[in-house]
């Protein structure tokens, strides 16, 4: 019989609620809003709460705004603290897609474009870990070899790499390719070494040339790093290359492709 009285009970002080619009006050007699929590019960018996009292409070507006620590919210959600929200397992995003959330000086959340719409640059580092002995011999002018290149870094959302074929798969945007390289060419009569990269551009290649003088013998060390900039659809395929360009006296047997200081650098710069 109690539990019925108990249940009428909450009936009619819903039904009072309810008809009368009444401000509903949890610890408190004096509520801030519609509805009005004071967690340490240290609000006034009249008049607004000071801001250190409402630092434990939580309140609900005619509007519907809620607030945590202010009484008077201005947004559907306002909070007011010291480092106020935590959100924890978060999942990563993805950096060519998902908009940037940012907050302005007031401390509304907004969200910005996408890592790609800012054009802020996302790198990928490979690098060729083993020389490469007599590299280009069967090449003749023109010709061109794979460079075994490993992956070092790669921050570029959407982009894979195959290392057995070295050729690298793009998700689509602007980007800004650096090749660089070092190298000896021992052979007789040899001192000037030209090279060619043939950059991806759509669906086909541009080909730039890098062409450097040095001793003949075995200190003919040289080297260059070639940039290119280009845009290329999602899903386009590159293969690491170089090859033997067509102002060079250097041919045949005898030239190594360093380990190491043979890089290509490649930066997303945009959509």
């Amino acid at each position: 019989m109690k539990q019925v009285h108990i249940f009428y009970f909450s009936i009619l002080l819903i039904g009072h609620f309810s008809f009368l619009d009444a401000q509903v006050g949890i610890q408190t007699s004096n509520p801030q809003g519609v509805f009005n929590i004071d967690a340490a019960k240290d609000n006034p018996a009249t008049g607004v709460p000071s801001t250190v009292q409402q630092a434990n409070d939580v309140a609900v507006t005619a509007a519907g705004n809620m607030g945590i620590g202010i009484t008077a919210p201005t947004n559907k959600l306002h909070v007011n603290a010291t480092n106020p929200l935590r959100l924890q397992g978060v999942t990563a995003g993805n950096t060519t897609t998902d908009p940037l959330m940012v907050i302005d000086a007031s401390g509304i959340v907004k969200s910005i474009g996408t890592l790609g719409a800012l054009s802020i640059p996302n790198p990928a580092v490979f690098r060729l870990e083993t020389a490469q002995a007599n590299f280009l011999q069967a090449q003749g002018a023109g010709g061109s070899q794979v460079v075994p290149m490993s992956v070092i870094k790669n921050s570029i959302s959407g982009m894979s790499f195959n290392a057995g074929t070295s050729t690298i798969t793009f998700p689509a945007g602007t980007y800004q390719i650096t090749f660089v390289y070092e190298a000896t060419h021992n052979a007789t009569g040899c001192n000037i070494s030209s090279y060619f990269i043939d950059f991806p551009l759509n669906s086909g290649t541009t080909r730039i040339h890098s062409t450097a003088s040095h001793v003949e013998g075995t200190l003919s060390n040289h080297g260059g790093a070639v940039t290119y900039a280009t845009t290329v659809p999602a899903n386009r395929t590159w293969t690491i290359t170089l090859g033997r360009g067509q102002s060079g006296n250097c041919g045949g047997a005898g030239m190594n492709l360093a380990a190491t200081s043979t890089q290509l650098l490649v930066f997303r710069i945009g959509d």
